[in-house]
């Protein structure tokens, strides 16, 4: 019996040290302990889920070690007021499903690290896919600077590595334009914002999807890709790993959303109406980095505050 429970300790210790060399991830001994530890824990969780699920968790991404507490500080996209912005019908006819991937239009996954700028990741995407789709350009290299929003958006109104919002960045590049990566690389932390860097591509507007609004944020995923937000607090959106996601402990009212995210499309999942969501987490997060959120009863709030930028152009 001893003997057992030791090969179980050692099985363990194998997939959490699997799972640190993957990550690149690097601990201290007594920190390593405690990783080692909630990773177990994790696990039971895991299996004791896919079991019964309707969609996948794993350990394989980057929060694997983490007990849920300590993710939900990640999460920095903290809303305080309502904003206002432009609403715009756009009352056309959607087609049965949209994969902006399948048509070269979407850049790759990035990974915002532990800078909690997912408001410039999930604005940005928008822009480039919308920039790819109206303007053209290589999906494999357009690369607009994060970096350069996260330290040039404070005046905006956003917070550097401690959140924001997407309009506030497009606010900034209505204005000032935003930056090759290759011109203002992304570190991940704060610093002074860089006033010399040339601005590669521009908008003129953006325009809000109205809430809580199936068709029309259909309508709007037809044109092109849209910054969306939701509530990214739940353990099951953590570990998730593929399928159909839907969560009856998280919420889609506009205060509760915490991330901000990119539809890229929707279509059907495991028998189930999804959008179809890019996240800034790597491709060790989710399925290569996406998740595929039901769409039926707003999941998360996918649909609560969506937007897009208007009049894209490279400079």
């Amino acid at each position: 019996m001893f003997a057992f429970i030791c090969l179980l300790a050692i099985a363990s210790a194998i997939d959490f040290n699997t799972w640190a060399s993957k990550n690149n991830k690097h601990f201290t001994a007594i920190e390593k302990l405690r990783r080692r530890a909630i990773f177990n824990m994790n696990a039971k969780f895991v299996d004791s889920f896919n079991k019964i699920g309707s969609f996948k968790l794993s350990v394989d991404g980057p929060f694997a070690a983490m007990t849920n507490e300590e993710y939900r500080t990640l999460l920095k996209s903290k809303r305080t007021t309502e904003e206002n912005g432009q609403v715009k019908y756009l009352n056309i006819q959607a087609p049965e499903s949209v994969d902006w991937r399948k048509e070269g239009k979407v850049t790759p996954i990035r990974d915002q690290a532990q800078c909690g700028s997912c408001y410039t990741f999930g604005s940005l995407a928008a822009l480039e896919g919308r920039l790819l789709i109206e303007k053209g350009g290589d999906a494999n290299t357009l690369d607009l600077s994060e970096e350069h929003m996260v330290q040039c958006t404070r005046d905006n109104g956003n917070n550097g590595c401690n959140g924001g919002l997407g309009s506030n960045v497009y606010d900034y590049i209505i204005e000032h334009g935003v930056a090759k990566e290759s011109d203002y690389p992304y570190t991940g932390s704060d610093s002074t914002c860089k006033t010399n860097v040339k601005s590669f591509a521009k908008i003129t507007g953006y325009t809000k999807v109205p809430r809580n609004n199936e068709a029309e944020l259909k309508a709007a995923l037809s044109q092109g890709l849209v910054d969306v937000s939701v509530d990214a607090s739940s353990a099951k959106f953590q570990l998730y790993k593929s399928g159909a996601y839907t969560d009856t402990k998280c919420k889609n009212n506009y205060f509760a959303l915490n991330h901000e995210v990119c539809a890229v499309g929707y279509g059907v999942v495991d028998g189930k109406e999804c959008w179809i969501v890019r996240n800034s987490w790597g491709t060790g997060w989710g399925d290569k980095g996406y998740i595929n959120m039901v769409i039926e009863g707003n999941t998360c709030g996918v649909a609560t505050d969506p937007l897009y930028p208007t009049g894209v152009q490279y400079l």
